[in-house]
């Protein structure tokens, strides 16, 4: 702003020698004079190549062809201002009462090009040393205002070298308005980047807001699908406080302005109409804030309090979101995304933006919709850090129960992601029919989840998942499924009276390794018996291999049977048989277990004989008394001393005392 007021200010030493034409001095020697003010006043080349040409009627004023002020030589060869002609409008009553104010200037087809280097100069900034100088001699300053200022036809080109940011503005038309009581306003319009904009913006205290302080500022913005307002107050600092509202229903004209382009916004999240309202405060230091703030994105509206402050690596971003309802993206919630024929999809997932900024962000909803699912109320904290995002899930009321616990997705070194749920209580038919569009499972619910994926797309992460978990089933019934009869009959389209399987509980654990979730002690109980699972969910491939194992059941004439289920084949469409091969290896099995039994009775019985034959010989020969009871420790020492008593004997014979 200062070298606007500091070439308005030069001006003066037009006007000026403008008069002096009045005294028929030549017009080519008052272009060189006025040239040479001018540069200066400015410290710049600054050349007239056209006439200086003073009018009389209706307005006393001057006219100079062919401005040019050049910029410094490392901004390039462009000049900072070149104009087809400069007009200067002085009003006959100041003239006379000795007075330099300027009722009007007009830039015609001005081309303005202003570059701000990558080192961070700018090639509007002029010498100090050089201030703006007139014709009036030496005493009191006397004070410069100007009343108005006008561009016609106009073009501003600019080129931030740092920021790799290029704006061009074309069929500008503006007037500066400058009154005495220190307002100005600027109202115009123009092509910028090829949007048409139009803009009115006043500053009550133009002075202070030249020197550094602090102005009322009022700014409308308005473009081919949007608006934009600002009520407050500001410095060049830059530096804001106010209250700020943004309508559109196109942002694209908007950010073609800054040079950027137009996200791809999914459905309710701004695609048709964008609308941000809120008071907002911008430091000098680079902090920006947003209290009160309101945001709507097509149908969800949205309370938000924001702090974003400058960092060494990146912005942080701290602040509260809450509201009635938050519709998800497509894709980003349930089982959205999956194709369950296709398998899982090999498309890079870009996490790139998990690292443009550190964040810290409590949400709050009453209602939260995506990927088939509806839950509520929702309160999780997000927090960003280096790429690594937590979510902490305080509570997720769903379906009659509530989902707790962390999940993390991280970006550093690549992709992984993690979790730890707890899912308590839920009601089992409206989420597997909002999740699966399957509604046969009736009752409660309970389970625990621990995972970790890693990978670049979701069928890396699912092939390699690894983790545990368990569910826990309360009393419930599976619809369309008459298990029971299916075992009784061994016909897996059997469908009895009700078709239902009732249960009066389920549980189980299970491991994940490799992306295959493996267990091995489901257990059902039901009042028709029960029923034992084990098998292997192969979940990067989408199929499973399960047993369900009925307890025995009574068949016909009374024949105690156990005839297991097998569910095998993709998930979406799964083969669901009895499993007589298994049936058959059970029977099997029966069968040489009980030969094997009639084998070892025989034996039992041929050992049994065998001895008492040996029990009889041996007391036959001994004269004893064993039975198959005696112990061996009995019969030890029994014929011990049935041996004791014989030598006894022999020795009395030999000694002549006995018979």
């Amino acid at each position: 702003m200062r070298w606007i007021i500091r070439l308005l200010g030069a001006v003066v030493v037009i006007a000026a020698l403008a008069v002096g034409a009045l005294f028929a001095v030549p017009t080519d020697r008052i272009a060189a004079v006025a040239a040479e003010r001018l540069g200066q006043s400015l410290g710049r080349e600054v050349t007239l190549s056209g006439e200086v040409r003073p009018t009389l009627w209706p307005h006393l004023g001057v006219r100079a062809a062919g401005l040019r002020v050049g910029n410094p030589d490392w901004a390039g060869d462009a000049p900072l201002v070149a104009a087809e002609a400069l007009s200067v409008r002085v009003p006959w009553s100041a003239i006379l009462a000795g007075e330099v104010q300027i009722d009007e200037i007009t830039l015609v087809a001005p081309e303005i090009t202003l570059v701000r280097a990558a080192d961070g100069r700018v090639s509007w900034a002029f010498s100090e040393a050089a201030e703006p100088s007139g014709t009036a001699p030496a005493g009191p300053a006397r004070p410069l205002t100007i009343t108005a200022a006008d561009i016609s036809d106009g073009a501003l080109t600019w080129r931030d070298e740092a920021a790799g940011q290029d704006i061009r503005i074309t069929g500008l038309e503006a007037r500066l308005a400058l009154p005495d009581d220190g307002t100005a306003r600027v109202a115009g319009s123009a092509n910028v980047n090829g949007t048409q904009v139009t803009l009115d913006a006043t500053a009550a205290r133009l002075p202070a807001l030249l020197e550094g302080g602090l102005s009322d500022l009022e700014l409308a913005l308005d473009w081919s699908g949007g608006e934009l307002r600002f009520a407050g107050r500001g410095a060049l600092a830059p530096a804001l406080e106010g209250a700020l509202s943004v309508e559109a229903t196109d942002l694209g004209p908007l950010l073609a302005i800054l040079g950027a382009a137009m996200p791809d916004l999914p459905q309710g999240y701004g695609r048709d109409r964008l609308a941000l309202s809120g008071r907002v405060t911008l430091t000098e230091e680079g902090s920006a804030h947003l209290r009160e703030g309101r945001v709507a994105l097509d149908d969800t509206a949205l309370a938000v309090a924001l702090d974003i402050t400058p960092g060494a690596d990146r912005p942080m971003i701290r602040g509260t979101v809450s509201g009635a309802r938050l519709v998800l993206p497509e894709g980003q919630g349930g089982a959205a995304g999956t194709d369950a024929t296709a398998g899982w999809s090999r498309d890079r997932i870009d996490v790139s933006g998990l690292f443009a900024a550190d964040a810290e962000i409590a949400l709050a909803v009453d209602r939260l919709e995506g990927g088939g699912l509806s839950v509520g109320p929702v309160d999780v904290r997000a927090t960003l850090t280096r790429g690594r995002l937590v979510f902490d899930i305080r509570e997720v009321a769903s379906y009659g129960g509530s989902l707790t616990g962390q999940f993390v997705v991280n970006g550093r070194g690549g992709l992984s992601v993690g979790g730890d749920l707890l899912l308590a209580g839920v009601q089992l038919q409206p989420v597997l029919r909002d999740l699966a569009g399957y509604d046969r499972l009736q009752g409660t619910g309970s389970a625990s989840l621990q995972f970790l994926g890693v990978g670049n797309d979701m069928a890396t992460i699912m092939a390699g998942l690894e983790g545990e978990g368990d569910l826990a089933f309360g009393a419930g019934a599976i619809e369309g499924l008459d298990l029971a009869g299916m075992i009784r009959t061994l016909d897996p389209g059997f469908r009895g009276e009700g078709a239902r399987t009732v249960y009066d509980q389920v549980s189980g654990n299970f491991t994940i390794a490799d992306g295959v979730l493996t267990n091995d002690d489901l257990r059902l109980d039901a009042p028709w018996g029960e029923v034992t699972g084990a098998g292997r969910v192969n979940l990067g491939a989408q199929t499973l291999d399960y047993r369900l194992t009925p307890g025995f059941m009574e068949g016909e004439a009374g024949a105690r049977i156990r005839v297991p289920i097998l569910v095998s084949g993709p998930w979406a469409g799964p083969s669901i048989r009895p499993d007589l091969e298994y049936l058959a290896q059970q029977e099997l099995a029966a069968e040489r277990e009980r030969l094997e039994a009639e084998a070892r009775a025989r034996l039992e019985a041929e050992r049994d004989r065998l001895e008492s034959e040996a029990i009889g010989r041996v007391n036959e020969a001994l004269g004893t008394q064993f039975d198959g009871a005696t112990t061996e420790a009995e019969a030890r020492e029994a014929i011990e001393q049935r041996l004791r008593d014989e030598a006894e004997q022999q020795l009395r014979r030999l000694l002549g005392q006995g018979n």
